[in-house]
C-alpha cells in the first residue's frame, strides 16, 4: 500500500514538473527579461505595436497626428512602434516620408524623455530627503548605484549632496525637435539600412561582441559597426544616454542646466551648437541640424507632450 502511494506521489510530481513546470520557468524568464514591462515609469516594451505593411493602415489615432502642423501638435497618442514603417525608402514624396518618420518617432522620443523626468524627480526627492538629514533606504540606495553606473558617476557608495546633483546634472531631458533632427540626419528619415534594419537611428558606433551591423562601405583597417537595436526605443534612450553623459557632450548639459537656471525653455535651436563634437564635420553638422529644425518647422514639437491616457 506504501509503494502504490510512493508511486502515485512521484508520478503527480513528475506530471507537475513536466505540465507545470515549463509555464512557470516561461513565466519566470519573462519576468527577468522584461521585469519592466508594465511598470509605469519603465520602458512598457509589451505595449509596442508593429508598424502596419502600408501606411494607409496606420492607426487612426497615429494618422490623426500625421496629418497635424507641426506648430498644433498638443497630446501626442501613446503609440510606441518597435520599429519604423518598411515602405519608409520607397515613398517619393519627400513632404510625405517626413511626416511619417516625424510622426513615427515624436511618441517615442517623448516617451524616454518621461522616463527621464520620472528618474529626474526621484533625484529630486532624495536631495530633499538628504537636505532634511533623513537617511536613505536600501532599495534608495540600490536604485542610485543603478543610476550611477548608467551615468557614469564614479561613487557607487555612500552617495553624497555633490552626487545627487551631478546626476540631476546629467539626467534631463533633450528636445524632440533636437531629437528628430538628429535620426533624421544619420538616418535618412528613416530609411537607412541600418535603421530599417537594426533601428539604428543615431549612427552610434560599437566594437567587440556588441550588437551591431556592419557598415558596408566600412574602411580597411576599421572593426567598428553600427549600434542595433530589439526597439526604436532603446534606440532614442541609449542616444539621449549617450549625450547625458559622454564628455564630449558637457556644453550640451551646461547650457540646458543655465536654461533651467534662468527659467528659460530648453529648445534644440538652443542646445545644437553645443553639438560640435558629435560628427568629424563640427559646426557644418551644427548648421546642418538647425536647418533641419528651422525648415521643418520641429521647434514647434519642443512643446508636445503624451496624451495623459492610452487612447490619446
Amino acid at each position: 500500500m506504501r509503494i502504490r502511494v510512493r508511486k502515485t506521489a512521484v508520478l503527480a510530481a513528475l506530471i507537475y514538473v513536466l505540465l507545470i513546470g515549463p509555464i512557470m520557468l516561461a513565466r519566470y524568464l519573462l519576468e527577468l527579461s522584461r521585469p519592466d514591462a508594465l511598470v509605469g515609469d519603465q520602458p512598457n516594451y509589451l505595449a509596442h505595436q508593429y508598424p502596419p505593411r502600408e501606411k494607409r493602415e496606420m492607426s487612426p489615432r497615429l494618422a490623426r497626428l500625421l496629418q497635424k502642423e507641426m506648430h498644433a501638435v498638443e497630446a501626442v497618442p501613446r503609440i510606441f512602434l518597435a520599429r519604423l514603417p518598411g515602405d519608409l525608402p520607397a515613398l517619393d514624396n519627400a513632404r510625405e516620408k517626413k511626416r511619417l518618420f516625424t510622426s513615427a518617432m515624436l511618441p517615442i522620443i517623448l516617451r524616454a524623455n518621461e522616463l527621464i523626468v520620472a528618474d529626474r524627480g526621484v533625484l529630486l526627492s532624495l536631495k530633499k530627503k538628504i537636505l532634511n538629514g533623513a537617511p536613505l533606504r536600501h532599495s534608495e540606495k540600490k536604485w542610485l548605484q543603478k543610476k550611477a553606473r548608467q551615468y557614469r558617476i564614479r561613487r557607487h557608495t555612500n552617495f553624497t549632496l555633490a552626487d545627487i546633483d551631478l546626476l540631476i546634472f546629467r539626467c534631463d531631458v533633450i528636445p524632440p525637435s533636437l531629437a528628430i533632427a538628429q535620426a533624421a540626419m544619420e538616418s535618412g528619415w528613416g530609411t537607412s539600412r541600418f535603421a530599417q534594419a537594426g533601428n539604428a537611428l543615431f549612427g552610434e558606433w560599437v566594437w567587440g561582441d556588441a550588437e551591431g551591423l556592419t557598415p558596408l562601405e566600412r574602411e580597411e583597417g576599421k572593426t567598428h559597426k553600427v549600434k542595433s537595436f530589439e526597439y526604436l526605443l532603446d534606440s532614442v534612450l541609449s542616444y539621449m544616454t549617450n549625450l547625458n553623459r559622454h564628455p564630449s557632450y558637457r556644453d550640451l548639459r551646461l547650457r540646458r542646466a543655465e536654461l533651467r537656471q534662468h527659467n528659460l525653455s530648453v529648445t534644440g535651436a538652443a542646445l545644437a551648437p553645443a553639438l560640435v563634437s558629435y560628427s568629424e564635420r563640427g559646426a557644418e553638422y551644427v548648421s546642418d541640424i538647425l536647418s533641419i529644425i528651422n525648415f521643418n518647422g520641429l521647434d514647434g514639437l519642443d512643446s508636445a507632450q503624451l496624451a495623459s491616457h492610452l487612447e490619446g
